[in-house]
């Protein structure tokens, strides 16, 4: 079954990728020996022309992607808008969702995730992976214990403490 990640939030949030770092290429200006030495590449064709998508490293490699899903309701959320959030299991990939969620998140305002496999958004949630994080409080709570989230790097802080959990719903709040 397929993990799926759901960012819910009270507004609209622009779409797309975030936190990576693609390069687009001409395929007759990359030579075969630059392409063995990137960490990712892509033929794509567009209007005609041949490019190669390039991530020369891993960590360009690592970011989040959002998409709109108007048809979709998460009987575990509040907010409205939902979104579907691919985020790897991995510290650069959750860099970059708490470096989005940071920079769209305002006093008073929460961010939703959520945290299933396909087709079981109504199932009940684990409450025991419940997890609160308070970006402006520097505190994020999770199974019941309280950590201290370092105020002078956030993101990084939160990146080190958090994974994913099977049917997690979190909080994030300004």
């Amino acid at each position: 079954m397929t993990e799926k990640h759901y960012l819910v939030a009270n507004k609209r949030l622009q779409q797309g990728e975030y936190g990576s770092n693609p390069m687009w290429i001409l395929a007759e200006e990359i030579g075969e020996n630059e392409l063995r030495k990137v960490y990712f590449r892509q033929m794509h064709e567009i209007k005609g022309q041949k490019y190669w998508l390039i991530y020369k490293t891993k960590d360009d490699y690592l970011g989040i992607t959002i998409e709109r899903r108007r048809d979709l309701t998460i009987p575990h959320v509040t907010n409205k808008f939902v979104y579907e959030l691919e985020c790897p299991d991995e510290r650069l990939a959750y860099e970059a969702l708490f470096r989005f969620v940071e920079e769209r998140l305002w006093v008073g305002e929460k961010i939703e995730l959520y945290s299933c496999y396909d087709g079981e958004e109504d199932a009940a949630r684990r409450t025991a992976c419940d997890t609160v994080i308070h970006m402006d409080a520097g505190l994020y709570i999770t199974g019941g214990a309280s950590f201290p989230i370092k105020k002078e790097n956030q993101v990084a802080d939160l990146a080190r403490k958090f994974r994913w959990c099977e049917r997690q719903y979190v909080v994030i709040q300004r």
